[in-house]
């Protein structure tokens, strides 16, 4: 059998709550962009957090749809689902009963084979929802990407509008 990628060991290791395998994953100073936690660095605060995840929702599924690598294995990007049940509390917020699925994708940054930056975008937003309304978690209002800019279509506008100035 050939040997689990990155993607596949975070996903194993997040939905069977094997913290030291998960903490092995990431690097220490990982900085981590998700809607509800921006730019937050260290490895300590991702594995509270999916700790949390997993004592809000017992018996969540983690299920990978999808995983790309770039050429040199230092980016990728993957989809997965989130099947959970929340009867568990949330930061100590009390659980709702609800249960839904969550879709999300993530891209990440791989240096020596360890995460070093993980960005968090959702799909279906019904674990986000649950958790902005029911718990009145904050969202991130004003997010600045991590990466630079590859293109953008205002600025090829602009400079396409400055070529053409007299």
């Amino acid at each position: 059998m050939p040997e689990k990628t990155v993607i596949q060991r975070y996903i194993t290791a997040l939905g069977d709550q094997d913290w030291a395998a998960l903490e092995k994953l990431y690097a220490p100073d990982v900085t981590m962009y998700a809607p509800t936690a921006w730019g937050v660095k260290g490895v300590e605060f991702l594995l509270k957090f999916c700790q949390e995840i997993h004592h809000a929702h017992p018996g969540i599924r983690t299920v990978l749809h999808d995983e790309f690598y770039s050429a040199d294995g230092t980016r990728a990007a993957f989809r997965f689902a989130l099947h959970w049940h929340n009867t568990g509390s949330y930061f100590g917020n009390a659980p709702t009963g609800e249960r839904g699925s969550s879709i999300e994708q993530h891209t990440v940054r791989i240096e020596d084979g360890r995460i070093v930056e993980q960005v968090v975008g959702v799909s279906t937003l019904g674990l986000h929802f649950l958790q902005k309304e029911a718990w009145g978690v904050a969202y991130v209002t004003d997010a600045v990407d991590p990466a630079p800019e590859v293109d953008s279509a205002l600025q090829a506008q602009q400079a396409s509008h400055a070529k053409n100035r007299p």
